[in-house]
C-alpha cells in the first residue's frame, strides 16, 4: 500500500516572519497554500530573536542597489506600515540615531550621509551633542555627535508573524504546527515531502527555514549558497526604564561583533546589544561573557542603565551569506539547481524586507506558470487582542462589562487580564510562552513567577487538559510533575 499525501499547490516550510509573510501574500489569490513549522507555535525561531527595527538600510555603506537585500529592504518601505495598519499590529515610528565618538568616526557619518542621499532616501541631518541631548538627554556626555533617521521604526516581530499568519489562515491557508520536515522527494512535477506531521505532495516548496534553510536546501540539493550562523545576544530592560532613551540610538562599530545599540520597543522596554559571534547553529545560550560586553556598550552609550534593570536576556541568530557574496546579500528566489523550489533567507534585517521579499516570491511563481487569479473574498483585515493596559479607562470599562474576564488580572507586571490570556488561547495559544508571545503574561520583570501558576491553571482549563500536561514551549518542557497531595498518597501507598 502507498504513503497517504495531503495534495497542496505551495508548500511553505517555515511560519518565521517570511513564511507568514509569504502565505499571506499568497492567501490573496486562488490558490491552495499549506505552511507548515516545525515548533509548536509561530515566531519562535529566528523572529522571536529579531529586535524589531524597521528601517532602510542607511546604517552600514553594504546596503548597495547591487544587493538583491537592498532591493528588497527599499521596496518594503511603503509596505510595512500599511500592512501594520491592515493588521492591527503596533507600529511605532521613533527615529534613531548613529552616533560617533570622534572627527574619525564623524567622516564615515558623512560618507553615510551622502550615500543615502545619492540613493534618494531622503537627507539625514548630523546634530552635535549641545543639540543631539536635547532629543536624546540620557547619551553620553562623551557623544560627538550623531545622524538623526526620522524615519526609524519599531514593530513586535513575533506579534506581526501571528497576525500575518492568523491573517492568512482566515483567507484558506492550511497551518501546520509540530511538523519539522525530514525529507524531501523531488519529481517531474511535484515534491514529496515528509514531516512529523504528516506528508505532503506539492507543486512548489518554498524554504522559508530560517535558521535551518541551509539543512532544507540540501534535501534537494537546492543548497547552491552557504550561510555562517552568526549568534548575537541582547538584553531586556525593565519596563520602567521606558523613556531613557526616545529612539534607537546605537554607535558605529569599533570592532568586529559590536552593534552597540539601546532600542525601544512597542510595549515600552528597552532592548540593548548586539554582540555579535560565528557559532554552531541551535545553540541559543547566553554566556557571561556576552552579558558583560553588552552592559557595558550600553552603558557607554547610555550611562544611566542600570544592571538591576536587566530582567531577561535572549541569543538568537542572523543567517549571512558566503565571504564571496558578501555577508549583507540574500537568497530570496528560485533554485538554480531545482526547478520550483524557492529559497528564502535575509539575514539583517529580515523583519524590514519581508514584505517585499514575499511579494517578490508571489511574481516568482506567476511568472513561473503558477496562476495567481486574484480572490475577490480576500479580507485583508485582522483585529488584534486588546491590550488591556493601554486602554482609556471608559474602555476598560466597556469591555469588562462585554466579558467580566477582563476585569481579572493575571498578571501584574504587565497587567494582563484572564480575557486577554482566553482570546490568546482561542487564537492557537497551546503553551505559556504561547501566551506570553501574545500578550506579554509573564514578559514583567518577575518573569513569571507570580503568574506562572495562574496561567497554567487557565491553559488547563481552556484545553481541557490536566495542569501537568500544560508545557511551557511544547515536547519536553512540563513545568509541574505531578500534584503534591497525589505524590504523598502514593508514596503512603508505596509505604
Amino acid at each position: 500500500m502507498g504513503m497517504s499525501y495531503d495534495e497542496t499547490e505551495v508548500l511553505i516550510v517555515g511560519a518565521g516572519v517570511l513564511g507568514a509573510a509569504t502565505a499571506r501574500e499568497l492567501s490573496k489569490y486562488q490558490v491552495d497554500v499549506t505552511l507548515v513549522e516545525k515548533n509548536v507555535d509561530v515566531g519562535w525561531g529566528i523572529t522571536k530573536a529579531n529586535v524589531g527595527v524597521v528601517n532602510q538600510g542607511k546604517d552600514t555603506l553594504e546596503f548597495r542597489p547591487e544587493y538583491h537585500r537592498s532591493r528588497l529592504l527599499w521596496r518594503s518601505l511603503t509596505m510595512m506600515e500599511p500592512l501594520c495598519r491592515e493588521l492591527d499590529v503596533p507600529f511605532r515610528k521613533v527615529g534613531g540615531w548613529e552616533m560617533c565618538w570622534d572627527m574619525e568616526m564623524k567622516g564615515k557619518l558623512d560618507k553615510l550621509s551622502r550615500r543615502t542621499e545619492s540613493l534618494g532616501l531622503g537627507k539625514d541631518r548630523f546634530y552635535w551633542y549641545p543639540e543631539l541631548k536635547e532629543m536624546e538627554p540620557n547619551v553620553s556626555d562623551k557623544i560627538l555627535g550623531g545622524l538623526h533617521d526620522p524615519d526609524i521604526a519599531v514593530v513586535n516581530p513575533v506579534h506581526l508573524t501571528q497576525a500575518l499568519v492568523e491573517n492568512a489562515a482566515e483567507n484558506g491557508v492550511r497551518l501546520v504546527l509540530g511538523s519539522e520536515v525530514l525529507d524531501i522527494k523531488p519529481g517531474h512535477h511535484y515534491f514529496e515531502v515528509k514531516t512529523a506531521g504528516g506528508d505532503f505532495r506539492a507543486r512548489y516548496v518554498i524554504n522559508a527555514a530560517g535558521e535551518w534553510v541551509d539543512k532544507v536546501a540540501a534535501m534537494v540539493g537546492a543548497d547552491d549558497f552557504v550561510i555562517f550562523p552568526i549568534k548575537g545576544y541582547v538584553g531586556v530592560l525593565d519596563r520602567r526604564c521606558e523613556g531613557l532613551v526616545n529612539g534607537l540610538v546605537s554607535v558605529l562599530p569599533e570592532e568586529p561583533g559590536d552593534m552597540n545599540i539601546v532600542v525601544p520597543t512597542v510595549e515600552g522596554n528597552l532592548l540593548f546589544g548586539i554582540q555579535l559571534q560565528i557559532n554552531r547553529r541551535g545553540d541559543h545560550s547566553t554566556t557571561g561573557d556576552m552579558a558583560r560586553k553588552a552592559l557595558e556598550n550600553a552603558r557607554r552609550l547610555v550611562p544611566d542603565i542600570s544592571e538591576n534593570d536587566v530582567i531577561n536576556a535572549f541569543c538568537g541568530f542572523l543567517m549571512l551569506r558566503n565571504y564571496e557574496i558578501g555577508w549583507h546579500e540574500c537568497e530570496v528566489g528560485m533554485s538554480g539547481r531545482v526547478p520550483r523550489f524557492i529559497n528564502m533567507t535575509i539575514g539583517y534585517p529580515g523583519v524590514s524586507a519581508s514584505p517585499g521579499a514575499a511579494a517578490e516570491v508571489a511574481e516568482v511563481l506567476q511568472k513561473d506558470g503558477l496562476k495567481l487569479a486574484p480572490d475577490p473574498k480576500f479580507n485583508p483585515h485582522r483585529k488584534g487582542i486588546p491590550d488591556f493596559s493601554r486602554l482609556t479607562e471608559r474602555e476598560k470599562r466597556e469591555l469588562v462589562k462585554k466579558d467580566p474576564r477582563y476585569g481579572h488580572v493575571v498578571c501584574r507586571c504587565e497587567t494582563v487580564t484572564e480575557g486577554e490570556i482566553v482570546e490568546a488561547i482561542r487564537r492557537g495559544a497551546t503553551t505559556l510562552d504561547g501566551v506570553k508571545h501574545r500578550v506579554r503574561a509573564g514578559m514583567g520583570r518577575c518573569q513569571g513567577g507570580f503568574c506562572g501558576p495562574r496561567v497554567t491553571r487557565i491553559l488547563a482549563r481552556e484545553l481541557g487538559v490536566p495542569e501537568t500536561e500544560v508545557t511551557k514551549k511544547g515536547e519536553d518542557s512540563t513545568q509541574l510533575y505531578c500534584r503534591v497531595k497525589e505524590m504523598l498518597e502514593e508514596g503512603r501507598k508505596d509505604g
